[in-house]
């Protein structure tokens, strides 16, 4: 599509590159995704808590796999923390979620909604607050939200206060025969319960976002999961990857280019540039088709300057004997006989085949025969030749 036009690459390809320098200089905005991802520095990522766990436990390690592979391959007693803005298990997980808690291990589950089979089996109902969803942060920041009390003896007298930019949800409904309210944001407004499953301990919570980097790093309130990883006594921490929105192992190509703020405009600038390319520059070209005028037939011209040289040259017995040879080929030709020789039988037939009479037939071959000998003719007799020969080929049946 370039050829020829190679200044267009240079030129595409230096608007690009520059589109992503400014792109990459310019002060990058806050991303306030919730990803919860263990790497993510970002507000809502999990990179400060993650490496605060060799504080509560002997190990920790990253979950990239199902329930399901996870409870085959765990040999010793450990807990498992899963953050996340929403969790819908299917009926296979909720199977392993049970074998891993009968075996003495703790499930540790974080996160806004409840649904699927967690929810339908344990019979739990959450309630959301969308108020806020089209808010910008940073007045969110500087609003009051709510207010989480634990249910301790240590922390009885004290509450942790969070701004609106914290997403809240609490549980409006649960199986309380089962459950223990361990903290709540307000009267009835549980928002973290725990119940014992087996030999381990499943603890459930609505508030994913308290232990995002925003509220560990210099923030009052991280006493607050801190007081939380303390619940979880296990020689060993597994914090899940598997089920998160943001799951890495998913992570696509074209997933990277959207997220990248510099990537994704150099991205656009470039399918616009090919549109804007393929609209005005993009049609074919080639060289022009010349236009080669048909052969023309000049046979009529090649007769008139033949006939020409004849009559000029006054050789009417070369003229005679031409005319004379091109009417026998076309008798042999139409009535398919022998004009070698001139006979009364051949006369018959070509009288009998032209419809002419035999008299008029007669005389006409008699005089071609006389013509052809090599003897001076004069005009008038090559003209009486001709118009004997056109009377024949007129009056011929054939």
């Amino acid at each position: 599509m370039f050829k020829g036009n190679k200044k267009f690459v240079y030129i595409f390809c230096g608007i690009f590159a520059i589109v992503i320098a400014v792109q990459y200089f310019l002060p990058k905005p806050t991303n306030w995704s919730r990803t919860y991802l263990s790497k993510d520095k970002a507000p809502f990522g999990c990179f400060a808590i993650y490496n605060l766990l060799d504080v509560y436990a002997k190990s920790y390690r990253l979950n990239n796999q199902t329930f399901y592979n996870l409870n085959n391959s765990q040999k010793k007693k450990a807990s498992l923390i899963i953050v996340n803005d929403n969790i819908d298990f299917n009926k296979n997980d909720m199977r392993s979620l049970f074998e891993f808690l009968d075996k003495g291990n703790s499930i540790f589950i974080s996160v806004n909604q409840f649904k699927g089979a967690l929810a339908d089996t344990f019979h739990i109902r959450t309630d959301f607050d969308y108020s806020d969803y089209f808010t910008s942060v940073d007045s969110l920041i500087k609003k009051d939200g709510v207010k989480i009390k634990l249910h301790a003896v240590n922390y009885n007298k004290k509450s942790f206060a969070y701004s609106r930019v914290a997403s809240s949800s609490y549980f409006r409904s649960f199986d309380t025969t089962r459950f223990t309210i361990l903290a709540d944001a307000g009267k009835d407004k549980a928002c973290l319960i725990t119940t014992n499953v087996g030999k381990g301990k499943l603890y459930l919570m609505t508030m994913p976002d308290v232990f995002g980097n925003y509220f560990i790093v210099d923030n009052q309130n991280r006493d607050f999961v801190y007081a939380m990883m303390s619940l979880i006594k296990n020689d060993e921490l597994i914090w899940d990857e598997y089920y998160k929105t943001y799951n890495v192992t998913n992570y696509s190509f074209i997933k990277f280019i959207l997220e990248s703020d510099s990537l994704y405009a150099a991205y656009l600038l470039i399918i616009f540039i090919l549109i804007f390319y393929m609209i005005f520059e993009g049609r074919r070209r080639q060289r022009a088709i010349p236009v080669i005028e048909p052969p023309k037939n000049s046979t009529l011209e090649f007769v008139n300057v033949v006939s020409h040289v004849y009559y000029n040259s006054q050789n009417h017995q070369s003229i005679a004997a031409e005319k004379i040879k091109f009417f026998y080929e076309t008798v042999r030709r139409k009535f398919n006989v022998n004009t070698n020789q001139i006979t009364e039988d051949f006369l018959n037939e070509i009288s009998v085949l032209s419809g002419i009479e035999k008299k008029l037939v007669k005389q006409l071959f008699v005089y071609c025969e006389k013509l052809k000998e090599p003897i001076e003719i004069s005009e008038n007799e090559l003209i009486e030749l001709n118009r004997q020969i056109h009377n024949f080929n007129k009056n011929s049946l054939r």
